[in-house]
Protein backbone atom coordinates (compact mmCIF):
# COMPACT_ATOMS: atom_id res chain seq x y z
CA UNK A 1 0.00 0.00 0.00
CA UNK A 2 2.85 2.17 1.04
CA UNK A 3 4.85 1.63 -2.83
CA UNK A 4 1.11 2.73 -4.27
CA UNK A 5 0.74 5.91 -2.38
CA UNK A 6 4.60 6.88 -3.13
CA UNK A 7 3.80 6.01 -6.91
CA UNK A 8 0.51 7.93 -6.80
CA UNK A 9 2.89 10.91 -5.14
CA UNK A 10 5.23 10.47 -7.67
CA UNK A 11 3.18 10.48 -10.87
CA UNK A 12 1.38 13.65 -9.39
CA UNK A 13 4.61 15.11 -8.96
CA UNK A 14 5.45 14.72 -12.52
CA UNK A 15 2.16 15.98 -13.72
CA UNK A 16 2.83 18.97 -12.24
CA UNK A 17 6.07 19.93 -13.81
CA UNK A 18 4.60 19.11 -17.34
CA UNK A 19 1.45 21.43 -16.42
CA UNK A 20 3.96 24.40 -15.24
CA UNK A 21 5.84 23.58 -18.38
CA UNK A 22 3.14 23.19 -20.47
CA UNK A 23 1.45 27.07 -19.53
CA UNK A 24 5.15 28.46 -19.55
CA UNK A 25 5.42 27.93 -22.98
CA UNK A 26 1.67 28.27 -23.82
CA UNK A 27 1.61 31.80 -22.11
CA UNK A 28 4.26 33.43 -24.14
CA UNK A 29 1.57 33.89 -27.14
CA UNK A 30 -0.74 35.63 -24.89
CA UNK A 31 -2.82 37.45 -27.81
CA UNK A 32 -3.32 33.44 -29.24
CA UNK A 33 -4.44 31.97 -25.62
CA UNK A 34 -6.88 35.18 -26.12
CA UNK A 35 -8.30 34.68 -29.10
CA UNK A 36 -8.71 30.57 -28.94
CA UNK A 37 -10.56 31.08 -25.29
CA UNK A 38 -13.02 33.63 -26.61
CA UNK A 39 -13.78 31.81 -29.56
CA UNK A 40 -14.68 28.71 -27.66
CA UNK A 41 -16.73 31.08 -25.56
CA UNK A 42 -18.58 31.83 -28.22
CA UNK A 43 -18.83 28.41 -29.31
CA UNK A 44 -20.92 27.65 -26.08
CA UNK A 45 -23.12 30.93 -26.46
CA UNK A 46 -23.98 29.54 -29.73
CA UNK A 47 -25.29 26.17 -28.35
CA UNK A 48 -26.96 27.99 -25.77
CA UNK A 49 -28.79 30.24 -28.36
CA UNK A 50 -30.07 27.16 -30.19
CA UNK A 51 -31.42 25.54 -27.12
CA UNK A 52 -33.37 28.88 -26.15
CA UNK A 53 -34.41 28.62 -29.91
CA UNK A 54 -36.15 25.56 -29.32
CA UNK A 55 -37.95 26.47 -25.88
CA UNK A 56 -39.73 29.47 -28.06
CA UNK A 57 -41.43 26.73 -29.86
CA UNK A 58 -42.28 24.14 -27.21
CA UNK A 59 -43.00 24.47 -23.66
CA UNK A 60 -40.97 21.98 -21.99
CA UNK A 61 -39.12 18.64 -23.61
CA UNK A 62 -40.15 15.29 -22.37
CA UNK A 63 -41.21 16.69 -19.02
CA UNK A 64 -37.91 18.82 -18.95
CA UNK A 65 -38.75 22.54 -18.67
CA UNK A 66 -35.97 25.07 -20.26
CA UNK A 67 -34.16 25.90 -16.87
CA UNK A 68 -34.14 22.36 -16.15
CA UNK A 69 -32.32 21.87 -19.72
CA UNK A 70 -29.91 24.89 -18.74
CA UNK A 71 -28.93 22.35 -15.76
CA UNK A 72 -28.41 19.32 -17.60
CA UNK A 73 -26.22 21.21 -20.58
CA UNK A 74 -24.34 23.17 -17.95
CA UNK A 75 -23.64 19.97 -16.11
CA UNK A 76 -23.15 17.69 -18.69
CA UNK A 77 -21.00 20.53 -20.39
CA UNK A 78 -18.70 21.05 -16.86
CA UNK A 79 -18.05 17.46 -16.94
CA UNK A 80 -17.21 16.67 -20.80
CA UNK A 81 -14.92 19.81 -21.20
CA UNK A 82 -13.04 19.55 -17.68
CA UNK A 83 -12.18 16.06 -18.72
CA UNK A 84 -11.35 17.31 -22.11
CA UNK A 85 -8.55 19.79 -20.44
CA UNK A 86 -6.48 17.06 -18.94
CA UNK A 87 -7.43 13.77 -21.19
CA UNK A 88 -8.15 14.70 -24.26
CA UNK A 89 -4.81 14.12 -25.79
CA UNK A 90 -5.42 10.76 -26.28
CA UNK A 91 -7.09 11.76 -29.58
CA UNK A 92 -3.53 12.22 -31.07
CA UNK A 93 -2.21 8.70 -30.75
CA UNK A 94 -2.65 7.67 -34.01
CA UNK A 95 -1.69 10.45 -36.23
CA UNK A 96 0.83 12.54 -33.98
CA UNK A 97 2.41 9.77 -32.12
CA UNK A 98 2.13 6.31 -33.51
CA UNK A 99 2.70 6.96 -37.03
CA UNK A 100 5.27 10.11 -36.27
CA UNK A 101 7.28 7.19 -34.40
CA UNK A 102 6.96 10.19 -31.76
CA UNK A 103 5.24 7.23 -29.24
CA UNK A 104 8.68 4.99 -29.34
CA UNK A 105 9.81 8.42 -26.80
CA UNK A 106 7.32 7.34 -24.08
CA UNK A 107 8.54 3.12 -23.75
CA UNK A 108 12.10 4.59 -22.93
CA UNK A 109 11.00 6.36 -20.03
CA UNK A 110 10.36 4.84 -16.81
CA UNK A 111 6.67 6.12 -16.71
CA UNK A 112 3.64 4.85 -17.68
CA UNK A 113 3.10 5.85 -21.11
CA UNK A 114 -0.46 6.73 -21.09
CA UNK A 115 0.25 9.18 -18.36
CA UNK A 116 3.13 10.65 -20.75
CA UNK A 117 0.93 11.23 -23.22
CA UNK A 118 -2.12 12.70 -21.02
CA UNK A 119 0.83 15.11 -19.71
CA UNK A 120 2.22 15.85 -22.88
CA UNK A 121 -0.61 18.54 -23.91
CA UNK A 122 -3.02 20.48 -21.83
CA UNK A 123 -6.34 21.24 -24.17
CA UNK A 124 -7.10 24.86 -22.32
CA UNK A 125 -9.23 26.17 -25.10
CA UNK A 126 -11.77 24.49 -23.55
CA UNK A 127 -10.99 26.23 -19.80
CA UNK A 128 -13.67 29.30 -20.94
CA UNK A 129 -16.12 26.33 -21.89
CA UNK A 130 -15.78 24.82 -18.12
CA UNK A 131 -16.56 27.87 -16.89
CA UNK A 132 -19.20 29.04 -19.07
CA UNK A 133 -21.10 25.83 -18.52
CA UNK A 134 -20.25 25.49 -14.70
CA UNK A 135 -22.02 29.29 -14.61
CA UNK A 136 -24.64 28.31 -16.43
CA UNK A 137 -25.56 25.04 -13.98
CA UNK A 138 -25.42 27.18 -11.29
CA UNK A 139 -27.39 29.97 -13.07
CA UNK A 140 -29.90 27.68 -13.79
CA UNK A 141 -30.34 25.55 -10.30
CA UNK A 142 -30.93 29.34 -8.40
CA UNK A 143 -33.58 29.68 -11.26
CA UNK A 144 -35.03 25.86 -10.20
CA UNK A 145 -34.66 26.96 -6.48
CA UNK A 146 -32.44 23.97 -5.89
CA UNK A 147 -31.32 24.10 -2.12
CA UNK A 148 -28.97 21.02 -1.84
CA UNK A 149 -28.42 19.09 0.89
CA UNK A 150 -24.86 17.53 1.90
CA UNK A 151 -26.05 14.40 0.29
CA UNK A 152 -26.55 16.19 -2.91
CA UNK A 153 -23.44 17.87 -3.21
CA UNK A 154 -21.43 14.90 -1.86
CA UNK A 155 -23.55 12.72 -4.74
CA UNK A 156 -22.56 15.77 -6.98
CA UNK A 157 -19.38 16.01 -6.61
CA UNK A 158 -18.23 12.29 -6.91
CA UNK A 159 -21.01 11.98 -9.98
CA UNK A 160 -18.63 14.49 -11.91
CA UNK A 161 -15.46 12.87 -10.80
CA UNK A 162 -16.87 9.69 -12.26
CA UNK A 163 -18.17 11.37 -15.68
CA UNK A 164 -14.39 12.51 -15.86
CA UNK A 165 -13.36 9.07 -16.05
CA UNK A 166 -16.25 8.25 -18.43
CA UNK A 167 -15.53 10.36 -20.99
CA UNK A 168 -11.99 9.62 -20.45
CA UNK A 169 -12.36 5.62 -21.09
CA UNK A 170 -15.05 6.64 -24.25
CA UNK A 171 -11.97 8.50 -25.65
CA UNK A 172 -9.45 5.91 -24.76
CA UNK A 173 -11.20 3.38 -25.85
CA UNK A 174 -11.49 4.14 -29.39
CA UNK A 175 -8.72 6.00 -29.44
CA UNK A 176 -6.43 2.92 -28.57
CA UNK A 177 -7.85 1.13 -31.80
CA UNK A 178 -4.88 3.24 -33.71
CA UNK A 179 -2.56 0.46 -32.47
CA UNK A 180 -4.30 -1.38 -35.25
CA UNK A 181 -5.60 1.41 -37.82
CA UNK A 182 -2.71 3.72 -37.96
CA UNK A 183 -5.48 6.40 -37.06
CA UNK A 184 -7.53 7.40 -34.34
CA UNK A 185 -8.96 11.09 -35.08
CA UNK A 186 -11.59 9.84 -37.29
CA UNK A 187 -13.56 7.33 -34.41
CA UNK A 188 -13.01 9.95 -31.92
CA UNK A 189 -14.56 12.74 -34.82
CA UNK A 190 -17.54 10.72 -34.65
CA UNK A 191 -17.75 9.99 -30.44
CA UNK A 192 -16.94 14.19 -30.21
CA UNK A 193 -20.23 14.59 -32.46
CA UNK A 194 -22.72 12.27 -30.44
CA UNK A 195 -21.21 13.43 -27.00
CA UNK A 196 -23.96 16.84 -28.07
CA UNK A 197 -26.23 14.00 -26.69
CA UNK A 198 -25.65 14.87 -23.31
CA UNK A 199 -27.76 18.01 -23.54
CA UNK A 200 -30.82 16.16 -24.02
CA UNK A 201 -32.90 13.96 -21.57
CA UNK A 202 -32.14 10.06 -23.23
CA UNK A 203 -35.69 9.56 -23.00
CA UNK A 204 -36.28 11.48 -26.58
CA UNK A 205 -34.14 9.05 -28.32
CA UNK A 206 -34.97 5.51 -29.90
CA UNK A 207 -34.16 2.67 -27.70
CA UNK A 208 -31.30 2.06 -29.41
CA UNK A 209 -29.79 5.32 -29.22
CA UNK A 210 -30.53 4.49 -25.31
CA UNK A 211 -28.72 1.30 -25.21
CA UNK A 212 -25.89 3.17 -27.33
CA UNK A 213 -25.44 6.02 -24.25
CA UNK A 214 -25.38 3.76 -21.41
CA UNK A 215 -23.19 1.54 -23.11
CA UNK A 216 -20.50 1.58 -26.07
CA UNK A 217 -20.96 5.50 -25.76
CA UNK A 218 -22.29 5.89 -21.55
CA UNK A 219 -22.08 9.83 -21.75
CA UNK A 220 -25.53 9.20 -19.91
CA UNK A 221 -23.69 9.10 -16.78
CA UNK A 222 -21.92 11.94 -17.88
CA UNK A 223 -24.86 13.71 -17.53
CA UNK A 224 -28.31 12.42 -17.62
CA UNK A 225 -28.39 9.99 -14.89
CA UNK A 226 -26.99 12.74 -12.55
CA UNK A 227 -28.25 15.67 -13.68
CA UNK A 228 -31.95 13.80 -13.10
CA UNK A 229 -31.22 13.01 -9.97
CA UNK A 230 -29.92 15.98 -8.76
CA UNK A 231 -33.31 17.78 -9.95
CA UNK A 232 -35.61 14.90 -8.97
CA UNK A 233 -36.45 13.07 -11.76
CA UNK A 234 -38.38 10.03 -11.40
CA UNK A 235 -37.03 6.86 -13.67
CA UNK A 236 -33.97 5.47 -14.12
CA UNK A 237 -33.37 4.76 -10.82
CA UNK A 238 -30.68 2.05 -10.48
CA UNK A 239 -28.72 4.03 -13.33
CA UNK A 240 -28.68 7.28 -10.77
CA UNK A 241 -27.65 4.98 -7.62
CA UNK A 242 -24.62 3.78 -9.76
CA UNK A 243 -23.14 6.94 -11.66
CA UNK A 244 -20.62 8.28 -8.82
CA UNK A 245 -18.94 4.92 -9.09
CA UNK A 246 -19.72 3.66 -12.69
CA UNK A 247 -16.36 6.07 -13.97
CA UNK A 248 -13.20 3.63 -12.92
CA UNK A 249 -14.85 0.55 -13.89
CA UNK A 250 -15.83 2.25 -17.32
CA UNK A 251 -12.00 3.57 -17.81
CA UNK A 252 -10.46 0.15 -16.46
CA UNK A 253 -12.04 -1.81 -19.27
CA UNK A 254 -10.79 0.86 -21.46
CA UNK A 255 -7.34 0.48 -20.26
CA UNK A 256 -7.39 -3.13 -20.33
CA UNK A 257 -8.33 -2.24 -24.23
CA UNK A 258 -5.19 0.06 -24.70
CA UNK A 259 -3.00 -2.53 -22.68
CA UNK A 260 -4.15 -5.15 -25.50
CA UNK A 261 -3.15 -2.02 -28.27
CA UNK A 262 0.36 -1.18 -26.43
CA UNK A 263 1.27 -5.29 -26.26
CA UNK A 264 0.64 -5.44 -30.30
CA UNK A 265 2.52 -2.41 -30.44
CA UNK A 266 5.81 -2.64 -32.86
CA UNK A 267 7.92 0.70 -33.37
CA UNK A 268 8.19 2.77 -36.79
CA UNK A 269 11.91 2.02 -36.60
CA UNK A 270 11.93 6.25 -37.32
Amino acid sequence: MREKIRGLKKYARIYWLYFKQYWKSRLVYKTDFVLGASAQLVSTLTSLAFLTLIFTQIENLQGWTFNEMLFLAGFGGTVIFAQNVFFFNIIRLGEEYLITGEFDRFLLRPLNPLFQIYADSVHDNNVPKVIANFTLMIYAAVQIGLTPDLLTITYTAFSMISGMLVAASIYLLFSSTAFWTGTSRNAVWLIFRLSNFRKYPIEIFALAIQGLLVTLIPIAFASFFPASYILGKEGFEAWKLITPFIGPVFFYIAYRFWKLGLNNYSSTGS
